[in-house]
């Protein structure tokens, strides 16, 4: 088998170039987009409750994918109208529920060690709002008012994949890339493209 892979590189120079330099761009853009996770992780997003029920403001705010902000927003408002319980409860002294909220997102960007683990969780985006409304749209008492901290992973939406697909005994390098439900796969042998793959998800669970 390693003598097959060794010819078949040996004989498809430039398509092994080729893929290695797909690879290389595939690798450069996920630690680009990984490193500004990173940088997220530590900038929780303020937004006030209406804002996190509008998907136009959830993508540019937390810039992210339409399908990730569509996604979210049916979760945050579901959470909002107490369809879900929160993973933790913990208190902050503050004038007001606004002023809370700044407190939670100094502590969280700054991993106060004072915080529950779970609000200390790193992940995709963070979000601190102060709920201010009930689920029917009228204004809370002061003291009914809390904060909500939303710990968001986003569902990864693009990816490129580099493999091998055997025809009749014939080795041929795949190169593929995915968008969501969509898939498509290219075949070579050597330099020429053998063929294409199609693939559309039609149930995801």
């Amino acid at each position: 088998m390693l003598e097959r892979v060794r010819d078949t590189i040996t004989t498809n120079k430039t398509t092994c170039v080729v893929i290695l330099a797909v690879l290389l761009v595939a690798v450069a853009y996920a630690v680009g987009r990984y490193a500004g996770h990173e940088a997220e992780q530590g900038k929780p997003a303020v937004m006030t409750q209406e804002e996190t029920q509008d998907v136009r403001k959830l993508k540019d705010r937390l810039d992210i994918s339409t399908a990730n902000a569509n996604a979210l927003e049916k979760r945050i408002t579901a959470i909002q109208a107490g369809q879900r319980a929160p993973s933790t409860t913990y208190y902050v002294t503050a004038p007001t529920v606004e002023r809370a909220a700044t407190v939670v997102e100094r502590q969280i960007r700054t991993d106060d060690a004072a915080l529950p683990m779970a609000a200390r969780e790193k992940t995709d985006r963070t979000v601190v709002t102060p709920i201010v409304k009930d689920k029917d749209g009228q204004d809370l008492l002061p003291d009914q008012q809390k904060v909500d901290v939303y710990k968001i992973n986003l569902r990864k939406d693009h990816r490129i994949k580099a493999g091998a697909t055997m025809i009749d005994g014939k080795a041929l390098m795949t190169v593929g890339y995915e968008q969501g439900r969509f898939e498509a796969l290219a075949h070579f042998d050597g330099a020429r493209c053998k063929g294409a793959t199609v693939a559309y998800n039609i149930i995801e669970w």
